[in-house]
């Protein structure tokens, strides 16, 4: 079916009403909410300051710094090996309760009268990533409390349990503050100028497959349509290259075919309809 002449794009598809979670327990929620800096007390970051502050690294990212790629990139990993302790930790407590109480025993699920519902109103998927482990801290403190209670957990292990998890949670939640925004681009990193070295003081060199983009997470915003161009430029310098050749970039080997998916990846979101047709023209063979 075809848009109809002079009709109004449609509009961005959003939710109707916010996505709500439910917190149990005090230590969920001092992750949640994180820590207003006093005259006593440094800050602490919450989830909301870290999703805020992913939000400016993936708009970064559109503008093509390739920092901003790198430690989305690094943000995710983390992420990732966070899920990994989590779902350690949650099994091994879970095990622990089973092991230990009597089969003649039943022992209900612990849970709280008043749990804090809690709208989440912000758009970032390294957001919600982190939001699926804050809920699973939820069950492993519950959990913990509960081996406590029945007297099966001595109260130093308790405490130390619940100290463990917070701290792991909050060293990815850290991980927001390697990233300095400087406003450098791909372009500024191929010339060296000095916006370049002011962000090579900041956060160090970069590799050479983040600086070109042919490295940088799958769930990352879309690269700029003018790298767009540049790929698109780089492809036809691949294909003009005789066969079993390979085109060295800024010491990188550049692999066509990650390339060509990179440029598909932009495709999707892209606006431009002649640039893309120009784009997939340097591509096609």
């Amino acid at each position: 079916m075809t848009e109809q002449s002079g009709s109004k794009p449609m509009a961005a598809i959003r939710s109707t009403e916010d996505i709500e979670i439910e917190l149990a327990t005090r230590p969920a929620l001092r992750l949640w909410k994180g820590r207003e800096k006093s005259e006593t007390r440094h800050s602490i970051l919450g989830l909301p300051g870290f999703s805020k502050i992913v939000r400016g690294i993936e708009q970064a990212i559109k503008e093509d710094d390739p920092y901003a790629d790198f430690h989305y990139h690094k943000i995710e990993a983390g992420i990732e090996d966070l899920t990994f302790d989590l779902n350690r930790e949650l099994k091994d407590i879970e095990s622990f309760i089973h092991e230990n109480v009597p089969r003649t025993m039943r022992v209900p699920d612990a849970g709280s009268e008043r749990p804090e519902v809690i709208p989440i109103r912000f758009a970032s998927q390294l957001g919600f990533k982190i939001v699926y482990q804050l809920l699973k801290v939820d069950q492993i403190v519950l959990k913990v409390l509960q081996a406590n209670h029945i007297g099966l957990l001595p109260n130093k292990e308790k405490f130390e349990t619940i100290a463990r998890v917070e701290k792991r949670v909050r060293s990815v939640l850290q991980m927001v503050f390697l990233y300095r925004h400087t406003g450098v681009t791909r372009d500024d990193i191929a010339s060296n100028n000095q916006k370049a070295q002011n962000a090579k003081a900041l956060m160090g060199e970069l590799s050479a497959s983040y600086a070109d983009g042919s490295q940088r997470s799958e769930n990352a915003p879309p690269l700029p349509l003018k790298r767009l161009q540049t790929l698109g430029k780089i492809m036809d310098a691949v294909k003009s290259k005789p066969k079993g050749k390979t085109l060295i970039s800024a010491g990188q080997v550049l692999d066509k075919e990650a390339l060509g998916a990179e440029l598909d990846r932009v495709f999707a979101e892209a606006e431009d309809e002649a640039l893309v047709a120009e784009a997939k023209k340097l591509v096609a063979g």
